[in-house]
C-alpha cells in the first residue's frame, strides 16, 4: 500500500507537506472536501480550520474526515503549523477520534528551518515560541509552547514526554502509554523516534510538520545523501555552513595549511566517506572557511613556504578538488553543492568534466546543473558564489539535490 493521508489546517501547509510525497514519486492530490479518490493517489485534506474557534475547528476536522476509509492509507499524518499556530490540540483530538489511533505521536519539529523542541518546549531559532512575536499574533496568538501541555489540554489520558536525552541514548520506549510528545533538534532525532514507533506495528497517528512526513518516508525510501564542497572565505558562506550544521549536516574540516606542508589528506577523505555511507549530508570544507583563526594559520604557514596569495588559492582549489574526487570514487551521492567559483572549477577539473547542462535555479543566482562528460557524467551539482544566498542556502541546496534525480 503506497497511499498516504495528510490532514492539514491551511492550504500552504497542505502543499508543503504533500510535496514530501510527490518528491518520492507518490501521486498526490490536495482537496478541500474529501470524496472518491483515485486508487493510486495519496490525499491531503485542507480543512481551512486554523483561523476558526477551537470548537469550530474540532467540528470541521471531524466532519471533513468522516467519509475517509482510513484502511486505504498506509500512514495517517496530522499536519500542524511549525510554530504551533492554530487549534493544534483540538484538531489532533478530532482526527485521533475518527481514526481510532492506538498511539498518537506528536513531534512538531522542523529542524531545517530552526523549529526545534527541547525538554518539551517548542522553539524558533532557539527561543521558546511564546517569547517570540507569534505570541502577539493578532488572529491566533500562540499561548502554549510546551507540547506535552498542549496534548494535556484536551486529553484526560497521561502524556509521556520523550526527551532528547532518551532519544540520543537509544532508549526510546513507546509502549507505556498512548500519547507521546517528542523532543527533536535534528532530522536524525526525528528518525530515531519514528523508527521506534514503526517497530510497534500499531495504528499510529503521526502529528507534526512537513519534516514528519519527510523523515517518515526517508526511513521507508531512503535517498542518497548530498555533499557540499566549501572553500569560500565569505562570512556569508560561514553563516550558511553553521546553519546547515545546526540543521543536521555533518562537517569535515580540512586544514589546508597542513596539507600544504605535506600531510596526506586521506584521513579527511575517509571521514567524509564514512559519514556519507551512514547517510549523512556532509560538508567538506577548508577549515579557514569556518574559523578565522584557521585562515590566519593558513596565511602564516603559506608565508613560511614562500607562497603568494594566488598560489595558495590555486593550491587550495586543487586540494579540495582532489579530496572531492577521491570521495566520489568511493561513495555515491545525490549531488554536490559547490561554494565559490574556484571550488567549482577545482572539482570540474579533477573529475575531467567537459562542462555542465543547466537544469534550473534553486534560488536567485544559484543554479542547479548536471556534469557533462568525465568521471561523474550526469552528477547533479549546485554552484553558489561565496557571498550569494540566504542563511539556509546550503541546507536547502543539499535537500534540492536529492530531488534532482
Amino acid at each position: 500500500m503506497n497511499r498516504n493521508l495528510i490532514v492539514a489546517d491551511d492550504f500552504t501547509g497542505a502543499n508543503d507537506t504533500g510535496v514530501q510525497l510527490k518528491r518520492r514519486g507518490f501521486p498526490t492530490r490536495v482537496v478541500f472536501q474529501y470524496g472518491e479518490q483515485s486508487p493510486d493517489d495519496s490525499c491531503v485534506i485542507d480543512t481551512e480550520s486554523r483561523g476558526l474557534e477551537e470548537q469550530e475547528a474540532y467540528k470541521k476536522v471531524s466532519e471533513d474526515v468522516s467519509k475517509v476509509n482510513f484502511a486505504d492509507y498506509k500512514y495517517v499524518i496530522k499536519k500542524v503549523d511549525s510554530t504551533l499556530r492554530g487549534n493544534v490540540a483540538a484538531e489532533i483530538k478530532a482526527l485521533d477520534e475518527a481514526y481510532q489511533s492506538e498511539l498518537v505521536l506528536f513531534m512538531p519539529a522542523l529542524p531545517d528551518l530552526a523549529r526545534t523542541t527541547v525538554d518539551g518546549v517548542h522553539r524558533l531559532n532557539g527561543t521558546p515560541i511564546t517569547e517570540t512575536e507569534l505570541a502577539r499574533d493578532p488572529k491566533k496568538p500562540v499561548k502554549e509552547d510546551h507540547i506535552g501541555k498542549i496534548l494535556e489540554s484536551v486529553y484526560q489520558e497521561p502524556v509521556t514526554l520523550v526527551t532528547l536525552e532518551t532519544i540520543r541514548t537509544g532508549t526510546v520506549d513507546l509502549t507505556g502509554g498512548r500519547l507521546f510528545a517528542c523532543d527533536a533538534e535534528t532530522n536524525k532525532d526525528m528518525q530515531t523516534v519514528l523508527q521506534a514507533a514503526k517497530a510497534l506495528n500499531k495504528k499510529i497517528l503521526y502529528v507534526g510538520t512537513a519534516a514528519m512526513a519527510d523523515n517518515l518516508f526517508e526511513i521507508d525510501m531512503p535517498v542518497k545523501p548530498s555533499m557540499a564542497l566549501v572553500a569560500s572565505l565569505s562570512s556569508v558562506t560561514a553563516g550558511q555552513v553553521k546553519y546547515a550544521e545546526n540543521a543536521g549536516a555533518r562537517l569535515v574540516q580540512v586544514p589546508v595549511y597542513e596539507i600544504l606542508e605535506g600531510k596526506d589528506p586521506k584521513e579527511y577523505v575517509d571521514e567524509a566517506v564514512k559519514l556519507l555511507r551512514e547517510g549523512n549530508d556532509t560538508i567538506v570544507l577548508s577549515s579557514a572557511s569556518y574559523d578565522r583563526a584557521e585562515y590566519d594559520k593558513t596565511l602564516e604557514h603559506s608565508e613560511k613556504l614562500g607562497m603568494t596569495g594566488p598560489e595558495v588559492s590555486l593550491r587550495t582549489q586543487n586540494i579540495m578538488g582532489e579530496i572531492a574526487r577521491s570521495i566520489l570514487q568511493q561513495v555515491s551521492v545525490s549531488g554536490v553543492f559547490l561554494t565559490g567559483g574556484d571550488t567549482a572549477i577545482g572539482l570540474f577539473d579533477k573529475v575531467k568534466a567537459q562542462g555542465s547542462r543547466i537544469m534550473g535555479e534553486v534560488a536567485i543566482g544559484i543554479p542547479i546543473m548536471s556534469l557533462v562528460g568525465g568521471e561523474q557524467e550526469g552528477l547533479p551539482v549546485i554552484t553558489k558564489a561565496g557571498a550569494f544566498g540566504k542563511e539556509d542556502a546550503i541546507s536547502y541546496g543539499l535537500r534540492k539535490l536529492k530531488e534532482a534525480l
